[in-house]
């Protein structure tokens, strides 16, 4: 080399760059969102049933919501009532909100958010069957009595509980004043309808990761109603001595509360009868 002349050698990022652009590849970027988990390869043994929901599902992307338990984390709100469809958009600047075309060439049944202005995080409230959606930009959808929607608050209230109402064609969004979510003819965002009909019903997607888990925890409690109490037990148990105390009743009324739907109800049944249970005196 010649005297005078001096080269640093490339860091590990740069020349991470210097390969991928010798093989002439561009890496592109995904919205990331506040609270995504990192998905780890665990090495152990699968069970056969969540072997099969995992086969059904996409590990990525975005899906439909076809069940409650799917409204988790982000989701955005699409509307055919428009032509083109329009999804759910709040404002950066302002408490606005309002239904903004789509790309027409992009497919409804694949479409993802561009911005994250078109995403809502859904938050299921304790002990309620109602959710709360809040905006990227910290503020929660909301309606007034007069049917006004605005992202403008930076806590949840009772104006911004909304119920879900499943429908084979979509779901609608039910205020707190008993009226419904609906695109009206210009565009704009408002819950002033008292029936559900075409410009009241969405299409709402989420992340495809959280439907797995959704999908998963549901075959989890299907397959064995007794793992769940264990775990139950173990939640709520005062060790002592390290010893774990089990309900010695047949655990075959815990598969028959599982068909009846009134499970929960049945653990904590059963746990109020060990005396070594902390919550259930």
């Amino acid at each position: 080399m010649a005297a005078g002349l001096w080269m640093a050698a490339p860091t590990a990022g740069a020349m991470d760059d210097i390969i991928d652009e010798s093989r002439g590849n561009m890496r592109k970027a995904k919205l990331s969102f506040k609270g995504d988990n990192t998905i780890e390869k665990k090495k152990k043994k699968k069970r056969k049933a969540d072997t099969e929901a995992e086969e059904t599902l996409p590990e990525d992307g975005w899906v439909p919501v076809d069940h409650i338990d799917d409204i988790k984390g982000p989701v955005m709100f699409l509307t055919t009532s428009t032509d083109p469809a329009s999804v759910l958009s709040c404002s950066d600047s302002s408490s606005k909100v309002q239904f903004t075309p789509v790309d027409p060439a992009t497919p409804l049944a694949s479409y993802e958010p561009t911005t994250v202005s078109q995403v809502f995080v859904a938050k299921r409230l304790p002990d309620s069957s109602k959710i709360c959606f809040r905006s990227a930009y910290d503020r929660y959808l909301g309606s007034d009595k007069f049917g006004v929607v605005q992202c403008e608050r930076e806590a949840m209230g009772p104006s911004e509980e909304w119920e879900i109402v499943l429908r084979e064609d979509g779901l609608a969004l039910q205020s707190s004043f008993e009226k419904f979510l609906k695109c009206d003819e210009d565009g704009r965002a408002r819950a002033d309808s008292e029936i559900v009909g075409f410009r009241e019903v969405f299409q709402m997607r989420c992340q495809a990761a959280n439907k797995a888990r959704a999908k998963k925890k549901k075959v989890d409690v299907s397959i064995n109603a007794e793992d769940l109490e264990v775990d139950h037990i173990k939640k709520f148990h005062s060790w002592g001595g390290g010893r774990l105390v089990l309900s010695h009743e047949d655990t075959t009324v815990l598969r028959k509360a599982k068909k009846e739907g009134n499970l929960n109800e049945t653990l904590l049944d059963r746990r109020s009868k060990l005396k070594s249970d902390k919550f259930c005196k």
